[in-house]
């Protein structure tokens, strides 16, 4: 009964998200380089907050904060520039952090299966789609090269860094072999419940990453399933759209 429940608790939340699945992309899009607090490193580092001006001139404060949550921006204002003979901190390249929660919706587009009880190990691509939360890290390069006339031209790359939980449907084909029946009559494609880890890369608007975790089918048949509770390994692919 509580199996039942669970299924029907799945399936009805993503309809949900399938209804409001613009609205989790537009949140989870997070390659834009926005005005708004960063960080000088992956872990720790100064807070700093960065303004960009325009297209060619960005300027970077230093951050402090009180006790009460406040934060003023200091006097220590650094201006990069496409126009710009030399730069105060002689630094023609920067990198800032923001580390957040990413929700999103991910699907796991190759999952690999070992060997099990005599079924030689396989590499499927049935679908998989999960809901995905975690803890990330978008790194925004900043870079000025200069050019001979003695001009910076400025250029922007970001890169995304996640490790979370997952948990969706996927599908999978069910037969004698996989039930481990020779004698079982039927062939048909199962729903299943995938769980797991997943650390994903996002290189602009492209997201992929790797996925470990166990699947379950949702059916009277899961406790003859070869594959029940089984670890797989996956990849992961997404897009993330603005």
């Amino acid at each position: 009964m509580k199996h039942k429940l669970f299924e029907i608790f799945i399936i009805g939340f993503f309809a949900q998200l399938t209804l409001s699945g613009c609205v989790f992309l537009h949140e989870s899009a997070k390659n834009g380089f926005k005005d708004g607090i960063y960080r000088t490193r992956r872990v720790g580092g100064k807070e700093v907050y960065v303004l960009n001006i325009d297209d060619d001139t960005t300027a970077v404060f230093d951050v402090k904060e009180f006790k009460d949550s406040t934060a003023i921006l200091t006097n220590k204002r650094v201006n990069y520039a496409t126009t710009q003979k030399k730069f105060k901190d002689n630094k023609a390249s920067h990198t800032f952090y923001r580390p957040s929660y990413d929700l999103d919706l991910m699907t796991i587009a190759m999952k690999y299966r070992p060997t099990e009880l005599g079924v030689p190990n396989q590499l499927t691509t049935s679908f998989n789609g999960a809901v995905y939360f975690g803890y990330r890290i978008d790194a925004y390069s900043i870079k000025y090269k200069r050019n001979p006339l003695n001009i910076y031209k400025k250029a922007v790359k970001h890169v995304g860094y996640s490790a979370g939980l997952y948990a969706g449907l996927g599908n999978t084909l069910i037969n004698g072999t996989s039930l481990n029946d020779v004698n079982y009559p039927l062939e048909y494609d199962g729903v299943l419940l995938i769980t797991g880890i997943a650390a994903n890369m996002a290189m602009d608007k492209i997201t992929f990453g790797l996925s470990f975790g166990p699947d379950y089918l949702m059916d009277k048949y899961h406790t003859e399933w070869i594959y029940e509770g089984k670890p797989t390994v996956g990849f992961t692919l997404g897009l993330n759209l603005k």
